[in-house]
C-alpha cells in the first residue's frame, strides 16, 4: 500500500533515502561511551537516593525530638 499513510511517501521515495551508519568500529566505541556513562549516571542516582534517605531520617529524627519534647523551637 504505497502512500497510505503518508500520501507524499512511498516506497521509491524511501528507497532513495541515504541514511548514514557508523562503521562498526564506531558504533562500537558509542556503545561503551555510552554504556561508560549510564554507569557513571547510575552510580550518580544511587548517591542522591543515599542522602534523600539520610535527609528524610533526619527529619524524622528532628520531628520526633519536637514532639516529645527533647528540643525546644528556637524563639
Amino acid at each position: 500500500m504505497q502512500g497510505y499513510g503518508q500520501p507524499n511517501l512511498n516506497t521509491t521515495i524511501v528507497k532513495g533515502l541515504y541514511i548514514p551508519v557508523p562503521s562498526k568500529e564506531e558504533q562500537l566505541e558509542i556503545v561503551q561511551y555510552l554504556e561508560e556513562k549510564t554507569t557513571d549516571i547510575e552510580a550518580l542516582i544511587i548517591r542522591k537516593e543515599e542522602l534523600l534517605s539520610e535527609l528524610d531520617s533526619y527529619k524524622k529524627s528532628l520531628i520526633f525530638e519536637y514532639v516529645t519534647g527533647k528540643k525546644e523551637a528556637p524563639l
